[in-house]
């Protein structure tokens, strides 16, 4: 994944092609204010959660055992639903 530093009227101008390159060539926008970094747009590559998990913590290990085995049986859901219901 490479990293890009954009300004925020950067960022609101081109929205729509900005999410659609990030996600064709995995690129990280890190968006600036006033040459402060005020936040990130990370794409999402895909919709399954691996064994690397990267927000797999002790704290969500029931949610995540329990999201693995939903997606074995085709019975996915999204991230921010399994969020909402066990973190």
């Amino acid at each position: 994944m490479t990293t890009q530093l954009i300004s925020i009227n950067e960022f609101r101008r081109d929205i729509s092609s900005l999410w659609k390159k990030a996600q064709a060539e995995n690129i990280k926008y890190t968006v600036l204010s006033h040459w402060k970094a005020v936040f990130e747009v990370t794409p999402v590559i895909n919709n399954v959660i691996d064994d690397d998990w990267t927000e797999y913590t002790t704290k969500n290990h029931k949610a995540y055992l329990k999201a693995k085995k939903e997606l074995e049986k085709w019975k996915t859901i999204s991230l921010e639903t399994l969020k909402s219901k066990y973190l």
